[in-house]
Formats: C-alpha cells, sequence, structure tokens
C-alpha cells in the first residue's frame, strides 16, 4: 500500500513540476526580453524585445487563468456509457498517435467477431507512431482464480493465455520498427479497475462482483481529469511492479540444463504454470533429454520468482488424468500447439523441486 502510494505521489508531484517549469520558461523569457528591450533602447530590435516580452507575460497570464478552467471543462465533460462502446474504442485505438493503454484482466476484443478489427486497430495506432501497452493478469495467481469463480461461465487463465497468443500473433506480423512499442506485462495485484485509453482520453470501468466490465457502465473521461490521473496512476503502479515485464517473458522462460554438476546448455522453453507449479516443453529440452536421460537432469530457471531454485524433470503425462488434461488445454490456449508447433513441443515436462526429491 505504501508503494501505491509512493507511486501516486511521485506522479502527482510530476505533474506539478511540469506545470511549474511550464510558468517559469513563460516567466524567465518575459523577464529576459523586458531586460534586452531596456538594453537597446528606443530601437527596432528594442521594440522587438518589448512586444515579444509582452506577449510572453500576456500568455502566462493567460496559462494561469485558462488551465484551471480547461480542467474544469474537461472534468465536466465525463460521459457516461451503459456499456463498453466497442465500435467506437476499435475506431478511437486506430487513430491515436501517441499512447494507447490497456488495464485488464483479460480482454474479450481480442476474442470472437472483435479480434481481427481490434488487432488491425492496434496495428495502426502502431504504424502512427503511438506506443501500445499492456497489462494483463497473472494467469496463475489467487486474483485471477477469485475473478473466474465471480465470472463462474468463463476460465479465466484460459481467456489470458489465448489473449497472449493473440499478441505474439499480432507482433510476428509486425515490420520490426513497430515491435519494440508493442509492450506486454502480467501484474498479480487483485483487479480493481478497467482502463481502455486512447492519448489523452480513456474509458473507465470498475469491475463488478459479478459479470463483465464489458457490460457494466463506462465512464469516458479525459486521463488529466481527477479520475483519470488516479487510473493511470494505477497504471504506473501496476506496470512498474510487474514481475513479467515483456511479451519475450510472457512467452519463453529462458532456463540452464545440468547433469552430474555440469552445465549442459542454456535454452529457452514454452511453459505454463498451474497451481505454483512450472510446466515446460521445447526442442532443445527433448534433445537433451534423448541424450542424457531424465537421471540426474536438473533445471534452473533465470526467473525472479524462482531465483536459486533447482528443479528436476518429470514427464507431465504421468501425473493425474486431470492435472494432464489442465496443462494441455493451457498451453494449447497459450500456443495453439495443435497447430503451430511441432511435434517435439508437445512432449511437456513438469519441474519438481529437487529438494523434495532428494528428502523422498
Amino acid at each position: 500500500m505504501s508503494g501505491m502510494w509512493l507511486i501516486r505521489g511521485r506522479n502527482a508531484l510530476r505533474r506539478r513540476r511540469r506545470h511549474v517549469l511550464v510558468l517559469v520558461a513563460l516567466a524567465g523569457g518575459a523577464l529576459w526580453m523586458i531586460v534586452q528591450a531596456w538594453r537597446s533602447g528606443q530601437t527596432f530590435r528594442g521594440d522587438l524585445y518589448l512586444n515579444v516580452g509582452a506577449a510572453l507575460i500576456m500568455t502566462l497570464l493567460t496559462y494561469v487563468v485558462l488551465n484551471p478552467l480547461f480542467r474544469e471543462l474537461q472534468t465536466a465533460s465525463i460521459i457516461e456509457h451503459p456499456r463498453l462502446d466497442r465500435d467506437a474504442l476499435i475506431e478511437r485505438v486506430a487513430q491515436s498517435r501517441e499512447t494507447v493503454a490497456i488495464l485488464e484482466t483479460w480482454t474479450s476484443m481480442l476474442e470472437g467477431p472483435y479480434a481481427d478489427r481490434f488487432s488491425d486497430a492496434l496495428r495502426c495506432a502502431l504504424a502512427n507512431g503511438a506506443t501500445v501497452r499492456m497489462l494483463l493478469l497473472d494467469p496463475d495467481s489467487p486474483a485471477v482464480r477469485l475473478r473466474g469463480a465471480e465470472l463462474r461461465r468463463r476460465d479465466a487463465s484460459v481467456a489470458i493465455l489465448n489473449n497472449i497468443w493473440h499478441l505474439a500473433r499480432l507482433r510476428e506480423e509486425l515490420p520490426e520498427s513497430s515491435r519494440t512499442r508493442l509492450q506486454v506485462r502480467v501484474y498479480n495485484a487483485a483487479p480493481s479497475v478497467q482502463m481502455y485509453r486512447w492519448d489523452g482520453k480513456a474509458f473507465i470501468s470498475f469491475f463488478p462482483v459479478r459479470g463483465s466490465t464489458f457490460d457494466t457502465q463506462q465512464i469516458e473521461a479525459y486521463v488529466s481529469t481527477p479520475l483519470g490521473e488516479f487510473v493511470a496512476d494505477r497504471f504506473t503502479e501496476l506496470w512498474e511492479t510487474a514481475p513479467v515485464q515483456d511479451l519475450e517473458s510472457c512467452l519463453a522462460l529462458r532456463l540452464c540444463l545440468r547433469q552430474a554438476g555440469r552445465e549442459l546448455e542454456t535454452c529457452e522453453a514454452l511453459y505454463v504454470r498451474v497451481d505454483g507449479d512450472w510446466y515446460i516443453a521445447g526442442r532443445d529440452l527433448v534433445r537433451n533429454v534423448a541424450r542424457h536421460g531424465l537421471g540426474g537432469l536438473t533445471v534452473v530457471l533465470d526467473r525472479p520468482e524462482a531465483a536459486g531454485d533447482v528443479f528436476d524433470l518429470g514427464e507431465a503425462d504421468e501425473l493425474a488424468p486431470e492435472v494432464y488434461r489442465r496443462v494441455v488445454e493451457l498451453f494449447r490456449a497459450k500456443y495453439g500447439l495443435d497447430g503451430r508447433h511441432d511435434t517435439e513441443n508437445r512432449v511437456i515436462f513438469n519441474l519438481v523441486d529437487a529438494r523434495l526429491t532428494r528428502a523422498a
């Protein structure tokens, strides 16, 4: 909680500092011009400095007087919608030239009949030079299980992983110049607010206890209003503290394979998590298991949440059938294994804490 207020306080201080800098720049420029006019006397240059200085003073006074009025007008222009206007959102995202920011558990804009249109809108925004930042909920967090229970009809983990699959496909289709501006992070805090931002405005909604945020009241507001600033600060807080901070980390797990104290290979693997346990797949894994066998083969993950942990490899298909079916379901949602990956990537291993194996 202290971290949340620290980030909000820092953002508020940054905004106040920006206003102060504008005022100081205008006042300093006006003062410099007047001094130069006094030094130049009654000459053309002196008259020029005096006129420009007077114009800067008028601009300063206008800013001081009108800026609060503009903020009040923006606050008064808040529009309430009975539900999310998906068509309007697609149109406005496509026209964005600076920022698209999405805070969600997962977005159904990447599902069903809206998926292609919304992907095209994101592609247009990126082509316009905008940065797209998307925050999705950790598919294995306690919060996502609670949200799934609230929605009853939806498997929240599958929906989130399917969003990641769509975003991975979109990134593959983008030109190199746009890929770095498509940014995805995964947060693990309790979801409280939804935001779809395009440049200086956003659709904002608070999560209902029952039902989807898409079907609840939406507030369309400028980000510079108090409500907009509150939600933008929440987005910044979650963005800066997200444990998974890029799309590559959402898709691939970097690990080191060892055997008998000897390092064999550092490689990347596909992965999902179920109830805190890691499940991995990949051709490099299959190749090393075929060459060295599972006996004594250990894995060290290059991941902050598993720093220093050593795991033994197990074959996931030897687990309880319901666990294995769940793992396969999540792999399919995240990677589309049936159509996009070869047979080697369908061989799934589970990671077992080596300390538990030794104790047994």
